[in-house]
C-alpha cells in the first residue's frame, strides 16, 4: 500500500516572509516566537469516534457532493477520482476505507476497523516510536457521544475513554447539549484541558516547541442570530493572543468540514486546523482554495475511530514543515491493548445483553453516508410510514453504524443513528409550499457557498413525493417539480419525521424502528431507496451514479 502522506511547506514568497516572519503565522503585525532550529513535534489526531468502543464496519460515502465553490476540492470527489488522485488501486486495503464499493468487496477479507482497544494500542506505539515527550495527542469532537452505551450512561465513561487513547487535550462537543447538568463534572474528571468558548486555549511545550491549541466549538450552539463576522473575530482574537506566546498555533475545531474550510480561508496566524464533526476523511492535508501564498491546511480525520493521523512538525525554510500521514486501524491486524479491552468488556457487561439484543438480519448493506439517502434512511422511512403519515421527512444525519448483509441488527445499531439523542417521532401537517421551503433550506445549508452555515448534514430525506434537485441553481430555486399526492397543492398532508432537537412528546426513534423490525419476516427486503433526481451534475467530481455502486458490491 502506498504511503499516504504528503510533505508540504507552509511558506510564502521571500518578500512575504520578510514582511511577516512566518508564512501563515502572522496576524495583523503580531510578533510570533521563531521556530526553534532543532525542535520537532508529533501531533496525533483522532475525531468523530462516536464513542464506538468496539470495532466497526467501514462504508464511506459513495456520493459526496459539495458546494460549487468547492468543485473538485477534496473530499468532494467521486470514488474513482479519490483513488486516482492518491495513486491508490481499487484492490488495495486503502481503497476499502476511501470508497464504498471497495469496502463492500473487501469487507469479509479485511474485517472491521477501529475499536478503542486497537486504537489505543496503535496510538501508544506511535508515541513511543517518536518519543512521548515530543508527542501531543488531540481529540476532536463527537467522541463521548453516539453509542448506545454512551447514551444509556449519560457519557459517564467519556473521560476514561479519552484516557485510554492518551488524549492531552480535547475540544468541547455534543456533551454540553446532551448532558447540560453533568458536562462540567465530566470535564473536571478528564483532568486535562477541554477547550470551550469560555476557556478556548491551552498551551503545551513539546519537543522544544511552544504550542498553542485554540478550540473552536460548533457555531450552531450560539443563541440568537448567528453572525459569521462576530464568530470569526472572536476566534481571530484568541489566535492573536495565542500567537504572542506560542511558535505553533493549532486550531482544534468541532465546527465541521465546510465551516473549517471557511475558517482556513479567513483566519490569519494559524498553522493547522484539525477538523471534526463533518465525519469526512481525506488521508492528506487539504488546502482550501484561497488567494494567499500561505494557505492554512485542514486535517480531516474521518469517523468512528477507523484510524488516526500523525503530523510531524519541524521548522522549515520560511515556516513550519508538516508531514501528515493517516494510519488506518484494522482490528484483525492490530494488537489490542489488553487492559483497555478488559475494561471495555467489564463496563459494557451490565448493558451488553440489552444493547446486543438481536432484532433481525440486514437484508443488504445498511449504511448512512450518502449525499441523497442511505439504506438506513429508507429503513427509517418505512418505520415512519406506519404512523399513518402521507409523507416522511427526516434530517440527513451522517451518524450510524454500517451493517453488512446477513449480520444481526441490534439496539446498538439503532441507537447509533441519532448521535446520542432520544430523537422523538412527530407528525405534523404541511402543504406543498411549506415542505418545499424546508427542502430548499436543507439544500442551501448543504450546497450553499456560505460554508459557515453548513451543519454537517446531507440533504433532508423525503419519501412519498419525488422532486428534482437542480445542483447549479440559485438558492431558493434548487427544488423543482415537487410532486404532491393530493387534489390541491394547498391541501395539507400528514408528514411524519423525527429530530434530535424536537422538544415535544413522541416515541423515540429507536423504539419505533425496533417495533417495525420485529414485525418483519425472516426474509424481509428493503424497498428501493427513495431519493430525488439530480439535474446539472454531469461532470461534477463528487457525483457517483448509484448504478456503479450497485454493480461494484450489490445492494
Amino acid at each position: 500500500m502506498p504511503k499516504l502522506s504528503r510533505r508540504r511547506f507552509l511558506q510564502a514568497s521571500l518578500a512575504s516572509a520578510a514582511a511577516t516572519g512566518l508564512a501563515g503565522c502572522a496576524s495583523k503585525g503580531a510578533a510570533r516566537p521563531s521556530p526553534p532550529a532543532d525542535g520537532q513535534l508529533q501531533l496525533l489526531f483522532y475525531a468523530d469516534t462516536h464513542a464506538h468502543w468496539l470495532p466497526v464496519h467501514s462504508h464511506p460515502a459513495a456520493n459526496h457532493l459539495g458546494p460549487m465553490s468547492l468543485l473538485g476540492q477534496a473530499p468532494y470527489l467521486t470514488e474513482s477520482s479519490r483513488l486516482s488522485s492518491l495513486g491508490i488501486a481499487e484492490t488495495t486495503s486503502a481503497a476499502a476505507w476511501l470508497t464504498a464499493s471497495a469496502a463492500r468487496q473487501q469487507s469479509q477479507q479485511l474485517g472491521q476497523m477501529g475499536g478503542y482497544a486497537a486504537l489505543a494500542s496503535a496510538l501508544q506505539e506511535k508515541r513511543e516510536a517518536f518519543g512521548a515527550e515530543a508527542s501531543l495527542t488531540l481529540e476532536g469532537g463527537q467522541c463521548w457521544n453516539g453509542s448506545g452505551l454512551a447514551q444509556m450512561s449519560a457519557g459517564r465513561h467519556g473521560p476514561l475513554s479519552s484516557d485510554w487513547l492518551g488524549a492531552d487535550v480535547r475540544v468541547a462537543s455534543e456533551e454540553q447539549r446532551l448532558w447540560p447538568s453533568a458536562y462540567k463534572q465530566l470535564y473536571s474528571s478528564f483532568r486535562r484541558p477541554v477547550l470551550t468558548s469560555d476557556q478556548p486555549t491551552a498551551y503545551f511545550s513539546k519537543g522544544g516547541i511552544e504550542v498553542a491549541v485554540v478550540g473552536v466549538t460548533d457555531p450552531s450552539w450560539q443563541v440568537g442570530r448567528f453572525d459569521e463576522q462576530d464568530w470569526l473575530n472572536s476566534i481571530q482574537q484568541q489566535v492573536d493572543a495565542a500567537g504572542q506566546k506560542a511558535a505553533l498555533v493549532v486550531v482544534l475545531s468541532d465546527a465541521g468540514t465546510n465551516p473549517d474550510f471557511w475558517l482556513a480561508q479567513q483566519l490569519q496566524g494559524v498553522d493547522l486546523i484539525l477538523s471534526s464533526r463533518g465525519q469526512d476523511l481525506w488521508p492528506q492535508l487539504v488546502y482550501p482554495r484561497q488567494n494567499t501564498a500561505a494557505p492554512i491546511p485542514v486535517c480531516l480525520a474521518g469517523s468512528q475511530g477507523q484510524g488516526f493521523f500523525t503530523i510531524q512538525v519541524r521548522p522549515g525554510s520560511y515556516g513550519w514543515q508538516l508531514d501528515a500521514e493517516f494510519h488506518p486501524v484494522w482490528s484483525r491486524l492490530t494488537e489490542e491493548d489488553a487492559e483497555v479491552a478488559d475494561q471495555i468488556t467489564r463496563l459494557r457487561a451490565p448493558y451488553a445483553g440489552w444493547l446486543d439484543q438481536p432484532l433481525g438480519k440486514a437484508p443488504g448493506w445498511l449504511y448512512r453516508r450518502d449525499a441523497l439517502a442511505g439504506s438506513w434512511d429508507q429503513l427509517i422511512a418505512e418505520a415512519l410510514k406506519t404512523t399513518g403519515a402521507d409523507l416522511t421527512f427526516a434530517p440527513g444525519l451522517r451518524q450510524g453504524l454500517a451493517v453488512p448483509p446477513g449480520v444481526v441488527i441490534t439496539r446498538e445499531h439503532l441507537l447509533s443513528l441519532t448521535g446520542g439523542y432520544e430523537a422523538p417521532v412527530f407528525n405534523v401537517g404541511a402543504n406543498r409550499r411549506q415542505l418545499r421551503s424546508r427542502l430548499e433550506s436543507g439544500a442551501s445549508q448543504w450546497l450553499g457557498d456560505q460554508l459557515y452555515l453548513h451543519t454537517s448534514e446531507d440533504l433532508p430525506r423525503l419519501t412519498g413525493s419525488h422532486y428534482v434537485l437542480r445542483y447549479q441553481a440559485q438558492a431558493g430555486q434548487r427544488v423543482s417539480e415537487l410532486e404532491w399526492p393530493a387534489a390541491s397543492t394547498t391541501e395539507q398532508l400528514r408528514v411524519s419525521g423525527w429530530s434530535r432537537h424536537y422538544q415535544g412528546e413522541g416515541t423515540p426513534l429507536w423504539q419505533l424502528l425496533e417495533a417495525w423490525l420485529r414485525q418483519q419476516s425472516e426474509d424481509w427486503q428493503l424497498p428501493e431507496i427513495e431519493k430525488p433526481s439530480l439535474a446539472f451534475v454531469e461532470g461534477h467530481p463528487g457525483w457517483h451514479p448509484e448504478a456503479l455502486l450497485d454493480e461494484a458490491g450489490g445492494s
